[in-house]
């Protein structure tokens, strides 16, 4: 039975440059002799001399078994050959065989590309005997990685130690302390190998090694796992303020390692106006109490450090009273009228010269 194949031509249109020597003229034809399916082999036809070849290079080959990918060759010329390079997919399983062909008697050629998983019967004489030989393509065993990033979840990349490289297995990598993942971003040299990624989901313990592992299976099942050691910097202990001020007593001055305040304010303050900073930008700080304030209410400020340790300040309040206002009043009028002190004087000298009197009488 015939088999009738369907063939696409490629023209290479030379312009006649004049009848020169052509005895040199030699056309090859270059490249593997195997291509999968949905896969493209690079086929080279080298011409000897070519600007003296006598009309048309032509080249044919079956499109029901080759997709040509190549509107233009690539083209090079070294030491007077002249290259035409062209990109062929295997779109159909069976042997293609392609075809050259110029006006130049003895230069033609011919070359032949297996595509795809292809069974052979082979009739040997006499016809007793029959061979069935299936030639299937190797499975690759790439499973390396191609690149690998990590972020945070506050977007900040990660620097890898030691830098990426797919030959290095083993990578080491520290976040800041209010880091709490890592995402990771990995790729693959050969698209047919799976990935798999362990550990990048968890949240990254402080002050610990936090293991997230990538296993690269090749086609063949051949497995490789690259491992990155991540460490969160511990989290802060420190609560307490650096700065304390209250805008209704201008006496009040904050200081290290008390926590207990008296707090003296006018009897008509009903709320206190508190300008404060923790000593670490990452500590939170509560107000509580700070709201319709009486003689002997309590304003407790907290502050919680990035590990949960807690530190309040207590300002007890101490309002203004109209009594004790007044004395305060009568003390200062009496020091400051100099007709009562000098009244007071009189009467005490007086006092004591009546007693000398009645003693030397």
């Amino acid at each position: 039975m015939k088999k009738l194949l369907c063939y696409t031509f490629i023209t290479f249109c030379v312009m006649f440059m004049g009848m020169m020597n052509a005895s040199a003229v030699k056309i090859t034809i270059s490249g593997n002799d195997r291509v999968s399916l949905n896969r493209t082999i690079d086929i080279t036809f080298t011409v000897s001399d070519y600007n003296n070849v006598p009309g048309n290079l032509n080249i044919d080959y079956p499109s029901n078994l080759l997709q040509c990918n190549s509107n233009c060759p690539r083209t090079q010329q070294i030491n007077g050959n002249t290259s035409f390079t062209y990109q062929f997919r295997g779109i159909a399983n069976g042997v293609a065989t392609i075809n050259v062909t110029s006006n130049y008697n003895g230069a033609d050629t011919s070359k032949q590309i297996t595509v795809g998983t292809i069974t052979n019967t082979t009739t040997q004489a006499p016809q007793t005997t029959q061979s069935t030989t299936t030639t299937t393509q190797a499975k690759s065993n790439n499973n390396n990685l191609s690149s690998l990033t990590l972020t945070t979840n506050e977007g900040e990349e990660v620097d890898l130690s030691p830098s990426f490289s797919p030959s290095v297995y083993t990578y080491s990598a520290t976040v800041a302390s209010t880091a709490k993942t890592v995402s990771v971003d990995a790729r693959m040299e050969d698209s047919r190998a799976n990935l798999t990624i362990n550990g990048d989901d968890d949240e990254l313990v402080a002050g610990e090694n936090n293991r997230i592992t990538i296993t690269v299976t090749a086609e063949d099942g051949t497995p490789r796992t690259y491992t990155i050691n991540v460490t969160r910097e511990a989290l802060t202990a420190d609560a307490t303020l650096s700065e304390l001020s209250i805008k209704e007593s201008k006496s009040f001055k904050l200081e290290e390692n008390k926590y207990t305040y008296n707090v003296k304010i006018g009897k008509n303050v009903k709320t206190l106006t508190l300008d404060y900073t923790p000593s670490d930008e990452n500590a939170t700080v509560e107000v509580d109490g700070n709201e319709n304030l009486k003689d002997g209410s309590k304003v407790r400020i907290t502050v919680t450090a990035e590990d949960g340790t807690k530190r309040v300040y207590t300002l007890n309040i101490v309002k203004e009273t109209t009594t004790t206002k007044n004395a305060n009043t009568d003390s200062i009028e009496v020091e400051k009228n100099p007709l009562i002190i000098m009244g007071l004087s009189v009467i005490a000298f007086g006092l004591v010269g009546g007693i000398i009197y009645v003693i030397r009488k």
